[in-house]
């Protein structure tokens, strides 16, 4: 067995599938443990071995998942506990839970706490992590596998970049819909249907992502490149400083921060 999910939820099946899909390991090589039977059954598909609990089959794998909600933590870790064996390692996507919480829960030193995001469910997902130091180059070359199956990585030296990670990318998603709702309705009122105010919106923010992407240029280069002295676009943006749009989303994300750091401890 080479990874044991604990939860079969969105991120957990998720992250299952994108090792299957990618090649990492295979499907036998997989045991996801969740007691709700509805869970068990959407991964029957994906051919993987299923249990309603943890067992003796969680001290076989290389790596432990920790994929459930992080108001399970202590239930979950009591769990666990007594599958796990010296060389294993446990790696964490519970959002708040720290490094030293998971040590006590678990009595376990190999671990590796990460925050992805909700695309990650898709492979375009942007995880960082951090390692504790007792874990072996072996053990993160398979967690380093498994993250980047689901998308793209970051290492960090320190839990508090965890916490700046949750406020910028972890939460990041929710930003981009929070401002595509609103562009959509901007669009409505413009009288486009919803249909196709959807429409515009989604593929201008994936045209516009993609390009960033592919050219690799600044951001900021890119918005200028697309303004035009006494345009419609510098209209636009004259009336978001006006409105400090730029600095409440620095702000919000700031206090998302700060949410992090409360929650950590």
């Amino acid at each position: 067995m080479e990874f044991a999910f604990i939860g079969g939820g969105n991120m957990g099946r998720a992250m299952a599938t994108a090792l299957v899909e990618r090649r990492v390991c295979e499907a036998n090589e997989l045991l996801v443990v969740d007691p709700d039977d509805a869970c068990r059954e959407r991964l029957r598909p994906l051919g993987c071995a299923l249990a309603g609990q943890a067992d003796a089959r969680v001290s076989q794998a290389r790596v432990v998942v920790l994929a459930v909600k992080p108001q399970g933590a202590k239930e979950v870790m009591a769990s666990v506990r007594p599958q796990l064996r010296p060389g294993q390692v446990v790696l964490s996507i519970m959002a708040g839970v720290p490094l030293a919480a998971l040590r006590e829960g678990l009595g376990h030193g190999a671990l590796v706490r990460s925050m992805p995001n909700t695309p990650a469910q898709i492979g375009l997902g942007m995880t960082v992590y951090v390692a504790d130091p007792t874990v072996g180059e072996e053990g993160l070359t398979r967690v380093e596998a498994l993250l980047g199956a689901c998308g793209e990585t970051v290492r960090v030296d320190g839990e508090d970049a965890i916490d700046a990670a949750t406020a910028v990318s972890g939460s990041g998603p929710a930003y981009v819909f929070y401002l595509a709702e609103h562009w959509i309705a901007a669009a409505r009122r413009l009288g486009f249907s919803e249909a196709d105010a959807t429409r515009l919106v989604r593929q201008t923010l994936l045209g516009a992502t993609e390009l960033w992407k592919r050219s690799g240029t600044a951001a900021g280069t890119l918005r200028e490149q697309v303004t035009s002295k006494g345009g419609t676009t510098a209209a636009a943006l004259d009336m978001f400083r006006e409105r400090k749009v730029g600095e409440g989303l620095e702000a919000g994300i700031g206090r998302a921060y700060a949410r992090a750091k409360e929650l950590s401890r």
